[in-house]
């Protein structure tokens, strides 16, 4: 064994399997490329349901089908520019009303909310977060989180 056989044996046998898959006696430059390019327009073929490949085939129906799943995500039948915007900011306010508990939203309700969790009082006051963490801290108590 000399270095480098490992590498020329693998290089024949796969220039070997290209050239079959070419139909030709021997690898040639390129070959590889070649069958590559086949192999990726059949599957693009595959895919969109068309016979014969056209340059954009993959971009067309990868587009279609994006617009697709964004139509179902939003609950309707045809995508339109902005739909996905639009839902997202829908669902997004919505999980922001149940986490507050509010009919409408304020700028800081979700602050305000989550220093509510945190610190267990209804109202806040300068320094009932600092004073929940230290509690928390040196309580000596373990919290639910808190391995045992």
């Amino acid at each position: 064994y000399a270095i480098g056989d490992f590498s020329k044996e693998i290089d024949r046998r796969v220039k070997d399997e290209v050239a079959k898959m070419r139909e030709k006696d021997e690898y040639e430059l390129g070959d590889f490329s070649v069958v590559l390019d086949d192999r990726i327009k059949e599957m693009v073929c595959e895919m969109t349901g068309k016979e014969e490949y056209e340059f954009g085939d993959l971009s067309v129906e990868i587009d279609k089908r994006v617009k697709s799943e964004v139509a179902k995500f939003c609950g309707k039948d045809e995508y339109e520019f902005g739909d996905l915007s639009v839902e997202l900011a829908k669902r997004t306010k919505a999980g922001v009303l149940k986490y507050t508990g509010k009919d409408d939203y304020q700028f800081g309700d979700v602050t305000k909310q989550a220093i509510k969790n945190f610190t267990g009082k209804e109202d806040y006051q300068f320094g009932d977060v600092t004073k929940k963490l230290m509690g928390n801290l040196f309580s000596g108590k373990k919290g639910k989180n808190d391995k045992k």
